[in-house]
């Protein structure tokens, strides 16, 4: 009688057969928002963004061409719509139907503006539309409206993402946002500051090396079980990089404020890539509660 084939000595038969499973089959599930939070997270969510939106259409008019008349036009009521709807977020009771209806609202007016974006985009790559918006900003600030509607249908839809994944996907957004300011900022000084030229480029390259990690694990990890040691250091190292440079990014603001820099960015903007510093600290914060959450409920079971 031949010998059977030995299994490897910490890996058990039953072990082995688990392991010819898709590990898909143990995805966690999406969790539930209570009341409260849909409340809380949703008037948060559309108070930040839509003033970002707000500034989108602010920022873009001013980099088109003179000539181009009617975008500007364009800018010039969607951020006519952005102010009043950010309104109707501070004036919004918190009562889950009403800020439902809110989140709608939001989505419809979003969606709009994203389609005018990278219908923008097009005409510039193919030399249409002239002026000052690079085609990265016009990206970098579709993909944001796009983020900002995902996260309103995600709260209408009374979900929130499995904790592993909603770590790796805010994380991999928001370092692919803080690396693209980076590089704005950087293109934006005048190069004779040389020493705040340098910071920016490194602060670009910093957050690309997170950006490309965070995918990593993205791949490695996206949908499978959970393993906490690997997504909570992804998270405090992106906290970390983050609070470096949101230092930076508000030391740049004062210098602006103040006349000490030489550049061409309008302070709204250094103050706008500030707060969306401070955003995704807030996220990570969040996330770190949650993550914390999930790690102790385990332990009880």
């Amino acid at each position: 009688m031949q010998n059977q084939p030995q299994l490897p000595g910490h890996v058990s038969g039953g072990q082995f057969s688990q392991m010819l499973v898709p590990p898909e089959t143990f995805a966690a599930r999406p969790e539930s928002l209570t009341e409260q939070m849909f409340v809380e997270r949703s008037i948060t969510e559309n108070r930040f963004w839509l003033r970002i939106m707000k500034e989108h259409a602010l920022f873009l008019g001013e980099g088109f061409n003179r000539n181009d008349a009617q975008l500007i036009q364009q800018a010039d009521r969607f951020h006519a719509y952005f102010e009043q709807q950010e309104r109707k977020a501070y004036q919004v009771p918190h009562n889950v139907s009403l800020v439902r209806k809110l989140n709608e609202e939001s989505i419809e007016l979003v969606n709009g503006f994203r389609n005018f974006k990278r219908n923008l985009l097009i005409l510039i790559i193919n030399c249409k539309v002239s002026g000052f918006n690079f085609p990265l900003l016009v990206d970098h600030i579709a993909r944001e409206a796009e983020y900002f509607m995902r996260t309103l249908k995600k709260f209408n839809d009374g979900i929130l993402d499995p904790i592993q994944d909603a770590i790796i996907s805010e994380n991999v957004f928001w370092l692919k946002i803080m690396m693209e300011h980076s590089r704005f900022i950087s293109a934006l000084l005048d190069q004779s500051e040389r020493n705040l030229v340098n910071a920016a480029r490194k602060f670009g390259d910093d957050f690309e090396v997170l950006l490309n990690q965070a995918r990593d694990v993205e791949s490695m990890l996206y949908r499978k079980q959970p393993t906490y040691p690997i997504i909570g250091k992804l998270n405090k190292d992106s906290e970390s990089a983050t609070t470096e440079l949101r230092a930076f990014k508000k030391a740049g603001l004062d210098f602006i404020q103040a006349c000490q820099i030489r550049n061409v960015i309008n302070p709204l903007l250094a103050d706008h890539v500030l707060r969306e510093a401070d955003h995704f600290l807030f996220m990570i914060h969040i996330l770190e509660q949650r993550l914390n959450a999930k790690k102790m409920a385990e332990q009880q079971m």
